[in-house]
């Protein structure tokens, strides 16, 4: 049996505001192994992005893990140092965030940005770490490396800006890499060379990546497994095709009825009704049921536990 790469266990994660401690990730499991894509989906709002910044240790200051483990390679994330996050992050757990413009350094040149993490965990001397970065510039497929290197992040587009987020998360062959929305400011084309290198980078490497996205079409292109989170919690787990073929959580349903089809045409996509709940005001029991076409009283009344359906399939809900 495969050792995890990465395993999450009962993750809870609450933030302080004036209102008291919000729950933003409540029980939260999954594992990811060597060589494979998890996608994790869900709408705006369910926890996928909180639960990345957890496993980074970058959470600001007013978020917390309140519960659960985290373990990746056999350590014990939260019980490292500070120290010790700092050398893991960039070298062997790596993270593609997902607004490019903020998370580059207006001040400084794409060199500087992406030639501190290659000094900073590979230790290289500054004639090899220009000769890095624009090896990893020319690898994402941006042209004129060599000049892009001098330029700023304002200077460029924002698939060009994705493009450095992700060569300088590449930088270090991480054993992890953690993409969030990786594509959303790309192009359909350029999307497609950006999925395809990820690929070869976990085929090659053996890369476990997380994959969080809004789109299922980039989940069943590109991922393993899928992990769908709603109001902070799993409600199911599946592996890719199984998940597409036979849906078992009325959330999953609705997400996949949703999808546009080729071979039908209509006049207006399914939707779920509602919106996801606001953490201060968490419904009783299921927190899906306000918005669940098979709830009962049993679903508005108590919280369904993750039941196992078959060796790689979990799901929470009393209807499943």
């Amino acid at each position: 049996m495969t050792t995890p790469l990465l395993e999450v266990k009962d993750l809870q994660v609450r933030f302080q505001t004036d209102a008291g401690m919000i729950p933003s990730v409540r029980d939260c499991s999954f594992t990811v192994n060597p060589g494979e894509i998890v996608a994790i989906v869900g709408e705006s709002g369910c926890g996928k992005s909180v639960t990345s910044l957890s496993i980074m240790g970058l959470l600001p200051d007013y978020g917390q893990v309140a519960a659960g483990e985290i373990f990746f390679d056999d350590r014990d994330l939260l019980k490292l140092s500070k120290k010790e996050r700092r050398k893991l992050r960039g070298n062997e757990i790596a993270m593609i965030f997902q607004e490019p413009m903020t998370s580059l350094n207006p001040v400084f040149t794409i060199g500087n940005q992406i030639g501190e993490v290659i000094r900073l965990h590979q230790g290289l001397d500054q004639t090899r770490t220009r000769e890095k970065s624009i090896e990893m510039l020319n690898r994402v497929g941006i042209p004129h490396p060599e000049r892009v290197i001098r330029q700023f992040p304002h200077q460029l587009s924002g698939g060009m800006r994705q493009r450095v987020m992700i060569a300088m998360a590449l930088s270090c062959n991480p054993k992890l890499l953690i993409a969030d929305e990786p594509t959303t400011a790309l192009d359909v084309t350029i999307q497609a060379q950006i999925l395809e290198m990820m690929k070869k980078l976990n085929q090659e490497q053996e890369t476990g990546v997380i994959l969080i996205t809004h789109d299922l079409g980039v989940v069943a292109e590109l991922a393993d497994r899928v992990v769908v989170m709603y109001a902070g919690k799993v409600v199911e787990q599946s592996p890719v095709f199984e998940l597409f073929a036979n849906p078992k959580h009325p959330y999953t349903r609705g997400l996949l009825q949703s999808i546009p089809k080729m071979d039908e045409r209509r006049e207006e996509l399914d939707s779920i009704v509602g919106l996801v709940p606001n953490p201060l005001q968490m419904p009783s029991g299921c927190a899906f049921h306000p918005r669940c076409p098979l709830a009962s009283d049993r679903c508005r009344g108590e919280s369904p536990a993750l039941t196992t359906l078959s060796e790689n399939h979990t799901v929470r809900c009393f209807h499943a």
